[in-house]
């Protein structure tokens, strides 16, 4: 098997340098034929990834965290590219409901397996995504996150939340899903293509990665209290159930705010408001 492997020697804070040459002794064993890259920024790896998908490799291997992942599909060959997956990050939460297993060997048994599957790609204003989008409280967690280097996994995430919440105030917004559009005061909305995200927050419970479809969560204007003692259900996908959480589904969404609230995908800021959701085909996906 030919394979493209591309790596970010910084995701999962220094994991996916550690343990990369495991990855390629096992390849290698296995007789697969190894290219390398090592990424020396998102540009890049988006770059290599679109180039490999066009270049006729029978798997363009991402070593790496939904950082990676959310990089390399931004302009990925939907149609002639095949996606493949060793989750070397710090969530992984797109390897998670892919199927792909955690562990080194059994990730690439998956990728020489020969076995696909295909799943959406989601779109916020024309970049692609394939996990959760958000803004309000959900995205100003995701920009702390991205600045904490001390902590890996879902811990970075609980450390966030509980020093962004004091100073959070809610914003009032637009929401048009399917042609329908009214106005509303949010703490934060999120848009799954996937049910979750940072390392395992099953923010949008019932959302499928291969159903056409997207699903949303809108947590209603109330207390930071009430926020904070809700949050946690989410591990579960309890907080579904709490009176001032909405959940729905739908194709296409448009939201808009008087401020500019930034949106950030796969934990990585792709735009801002006014914003348009959508979905934008289709990926081939190695699975075990």
């Amino acid at each position: 098997m030919n394979l493209k492997l591309i790596y970010n020697p910084a995701a999962g804070r220094g994991k996916t340098r550690r343990r990369i040459a495991a990855v390629e002794a096992y390849l290698s064993k296995r007789g697969a034929r190894l290219d390398v890259h090592s990424t020396s920024g998102a540009s890049d790896l988006t770059r290599v990834a679109a180039e490999g998908s066009r270049a006729g490799f029978d798997r363009v291997v991402v070593c790496g965290g939904d950082g990676s992942v959310h990089f390399a599909v931004r302009e990925f060959d939907l149609d002639r590219g095949t996606l493949a997956v060793v989750p070397l990050g710090s969530g992984d939460d797109f390897a998670r409901v892919a199927g792909i297993p955690k562990d080194i060997e059994g990730a690439c048994e998956g990728i020489l397996s020969g076995r696909t599957r295909e799943v959406d790609v989601a779109t916020a204003n024309g970049t692609r995504f394939v996990g959760v989008a958000g803004l309000g409280f959900d995205s100003a967690v995701a920009a702390f996150a991205n600045e904490v280097k001390v902590m890996r996994g879902s811990a970075v995430y609980v450390y966030a939340i509980l020093r962004v919440l004091p100073r959070f105030t809610p914003h009032p917004v637009r929401i048009t899903v399917d042609g329908s559009s009214r106005s509303d005061t949010i703490m934060f909305m999120a848009i799954g293509n996937s049910r979750q995200y940072g390392g395992g927050i099953r923010i949008v419970p019932a959302a499928e990665i291969d159903d056409g479809i997207l699903d949303y969560c809108i947590v209603h204007r109330t207390s930071r209290f009430q926020l904070l003692k809700t949050l946690p259900r989410a591990y579960t996908g309890s907080h579904v159930t709490s009176p001032f959480v909405e959940t729905g589904r739908g194709r296409n969404f448009r939201v808009e705010c008087d401020s500019v609230l930034e949106i950030y995908a796969d934990g990585e800021k792709v735009t801002q408001t006014p914003v348009v959701f959508g979905l934008g085909g289709r990926l081939k996906v190695a699975v075990r």
